[in-house]
């Protein structure tokens, strides 16, 4: 059943048609949902939601773009936890806890492959660069040059730390399997955490060339 209609000053709308797409999304995928069944759902008019986000595309943007700063939040906490430094093992943690995510990860994927970035201004930082610049600054905060890694550095462990999650978190289960391991056994999880831990931390120290 639809939501009843009810007044919303527009930024309780906006925030409403988020959460609305948020869920539909989460339920049926970005390919199951469309504006309609959103203006549904939140309880306004189908107009509505094209005057505040134009297309569906644009609507999936902003649902993504919502929770990518939801996770960047989720890394400056972790930070803020650590004294401002992104340690290996908190960097590691924080990516596992947003892969656990189905959700978000089923909406990442399925931005990558229709390009949303590709409504952006050509000058727009992307959702990486905005995390590297996260990183960064929280490394900049007591580490400052040269003591601390460079921004090259910073970049490639943060692109070391997203093949590692996000290929274990899309492979783990057959791998495991294949391997002769039951994959549901959670401390399969927590020795593969350990060992990328171990290699970002090799990497953010300065260790390899």
């Amino acid at each position: 059943m639809p939501a009843a209609r009810r007044r919303r000053t527009p930024d309780e709308a906006r925030a409403e048609i988020l959460d609305a797409a948020t869920e539909l999304i989460a339920r049926h995928g970005p390919d199951g949902v469309g504006l309609r069944r959103v203006a549904e759902a939140a309880g306004v008019t189908h107009g509505l939601v094209t005057h505040y986000f134009g297309t569906y595309r644009a609507l999936v943007r902003a649902v993504l773009e919502r929770e990518n700063e939801r996770k960047r939040e989720l890394v400056r906490a972790r930070m803020r936890a650590d004294g401002s430094v992104p340690y290996a093992t908190g960097m590691t943690e924080v990516l596992f806890e947003i892969l656990a995510d189905e959700r978000y990860v089923r909406l990442w994927t399925w931005s990558q492959l229709h390009a949303l970035d590709d409504g952006a201004a050509p000058d727009s930082p992307t959702n990486l660069s905005r995390l590297v610049d996260v990183i960064e600054e929280g490394v900049r905060s007591v580490l400052p040059p040269p003591e601390g890694p460079d921004r090259s550095r910073i970049e490639q462990l943060v692109l070391l730390a997203m093949s590692g999650a996000y290929g274990y978190a899309l492979g783990r289960r057959y791998w495991l399997t294949d391997l002769g391991h039951d994959p549901d056994r959670p401390e399969h999880d927590t020795a593969y955490r350990t060992a990328l831990s171990s290699v970002l931390a090799a990497y953010i120290g300065g260790s390899t060339p």
